[in-house]
């Protein structure tokens, strides 16, 4: 596989600045927030992380991130990687299980 985007939605729009900052931080990884409409019957859209990865070392190195992202926040808060109609929505409970979520990324759940 040659390079890959996905989306990231942080369940608290809070934190999503710090795990964009996080991510800018990883050389090679490209970033860009994307404002989302609001949904019916709502006054304000949401946003979302576009990344962008040229290889799935890189990928691997973004999931990675994510465990010590959730630990580091006081509330609790999880992040949903979508991708190729793939979502995989990462929590304290399986943070800890990179390749379970490399895997299911990938399709080879």
């Amino acid at each position: 596989m040659a390079g890959m985007a996905f989306n990231l939605r942080v369940s608290d729009p809070a934190a999503q600045g710090m795990l964009e900052r996080l991510l800018r931080e990883v050389d090679g990884v490209r970033v860009r927030r994307e404002r989302l409409p609001p949904e019916a019957g709502r006054l304000g859209g949401g946003e979302l992380l576009q990344v962008a990865v040229p290889t799935l070392a890189l990928l691997a190195v973004v999931v990675r991130t994510l465990p010590d992202f959730i630990r580091s926040r006081k509330n609790a808060v999880s992040v949903t990687v979508e991708t190729d109609g793939r979502k995989v929505t990462v929590t304290t409970e399986n943070c800890d299980d990179v390749d379970a979520i490399m895997k299911r990324l990938n399709g080879d759940d």
